[in-house]
């Protein structure tokens, strides 16, 4: 089980505690990425995200920052998405009130040096180009560009080069200041917890009061036209294999079809048995790599399937997966494939939570998204009571052809591509 409470400053604070451990994970998230932003600043919650490691009040720079943290052996990093921004550090639970000040300080007393936030604009244009030049790691972001054109949803999450050299200081700090807020913040420790983890908490991420209200207003998502000539979008790249995603519009996080989800994904393409991976790699040997998978944001999302393949067998990738969606809407799939699908999900999810990482990822995740949080084993529960009629269902009403984008980088010529 865990624990529930806020601090006076008003930010949310989840232990969750388990005995197969010597570690301790603290995650902090907060309710902030790319979506919440102007279209100027497209790309500033990552900037910011860079910006925590460079120095403090404290550990005046980046070397004495993380050193501190590399001599605990302790793994960390931060993390910016479309609706969230997350900061973690993972170490022995000998160094948890070390793990509550580093991360404490870095969040509230990082320094945003002039020359610092010059110098950094440089290593985030290049991270940029790291994913521009990486079919595999930009693949998601072209076909987001096709679901959700017109919207923030659409915007990559790190912004372009133009963008983040065109950033002003003064407009960073009031952004950061507007958004990281105590109010806004979702704290998780999970693992080991000790006795005084509760009184670090409070001497460290309660020393800050809280000065605004954080407001949660974003745009709307929305999906883009859906007439034919607007759903393919090709990226000419000229490599030796080609990345594809196929789309559909599909359900946000709060959607009560999510466990039904999570079953039907499995089946479809979520192991190595799966219909989609016996057909495409086994049965036909198109592609190495294919999977499906959802992407739920707070008011919308989607579902795609992903393939990597030479550019010449697209077409006949494309054929064959329409196939296996229209067959998981017309016929139900059968016993052994929802019994099989069910005990696939529990001992995956018993394996990944074994690590106290993923524990609190996965806390932090229900407080930030959820009505309420659900423990492992209420989802569990709801993935158990789903049935073949509740897959035959979901299916039909999420695969429709006439909405489904495309999406490819490579050696492809859009003309040719037949959708």
């Amino acid at each position: 089980m865990y624990e529930h409470y806020r601090l006076p400053n008003k930010a949310n604070v989840y232990l969750v505690p388990f005995d197969s451990t010597n570690s301790v994970t603290g995650l902090i998230m907060f309710p902030v990425g790319s979506r919440y932003e102007p279209e100027k600043l497209n790309g500033v919650s990552h900037y910011i995200e860079h910006l925590m490691f460079k120095g403090t009040a404290k550990r005046k720079s980046t070397l004495l920052l993380t050193r501190e943290i590399d001599r605990l052996g302790a793994e960390y990093n931060a993390f910016t998405g479309k609706e969230t921004t997350g900061y973690y550090i993972k170490a022995d639970a000998r160094y948890s009130e070390t793990l509550v000040d580093i991360l404490s300080d870095m969040l509230f007393n990082s320094l945003f040096d002039a020359k610092e936030m010059e110098r950094e604009k440089g290593v985030v244009v290049e991270e940029l180009r790291m994913y521009e030049d990486n079919p595999l790691m930009n693949i998601d972001t072209i076909l987001e560009k096709a679901l959700y054109e017109g919207c923030p949803l659409s915007w990559d999450i790190g912004g372009t080069p133009r963008h983040v050299k065109s950033y002003e200081r003064q407009d960073v700090l009031a952004f950061r200041d507007r958004y990281y807020d105590p109010s806004a913040m979702t704290i998780v420790f999970a693992g080991s917890i000790r006795p005084e983890m509760k009184r670090h908490i409070a001497q460290y991420f309660g020393s800050r009061a809280s000065a605004r209200r954080v407001s949660g207003v974003y745009k709307p998502g929305r999906f883009g036209p859906a007439e034919k000539s607007r759903r393919l979008v090709v990226q000419h790249k000229k490599n030796d294999q080609a990345q594809m995603m196929l789309g559909f519009p599909a359900f946000a996080h709060r959607d009560k079809v999510s466990p039904v989800m999570a079953v039907l994904n499995t089946i479809l393409g979520g192991s190595m048995s799966s219909r989609l991976f016996i057909q495409i790699r086994e049965r036909r040997g198109l592609a190495y790599v294919v999977k499906s998978g959802v992407q739920p944001f707070r008011d919308i999302g989607h579902f795609y399937v992903q393939a990597g393949l030479e550019p010449k067998n697209i077409n006949r990738a494309i054929v064959c997966i329409k196939e296996e969606l229209e067959k998981m809407a017309a016929r139900p799939v059968t016993k052994r494939e929802l019994a099989d699908a069910k005990t696939h999900i529990r001992g995956g999810l018993t394996l990944n939570l074994e690590d106290s990482s993923n524990q609190a990822d996965w806390y932090a995740r229900q407080a930030l998204f959820m009505d309420r949080i659900y423990t492992p084993e209420e989802r569990l529960a709801q993935i158990d009571a789903v049935t073949a009629e509740d897959i035959g269902a979901l299916a039909r009403k999420t695969f429709r052809l006439n909405e489904m984008r495309v999406a490819i980088i490579g050696d492809v010529q859009r003309e040719a591509v037949k959708y």
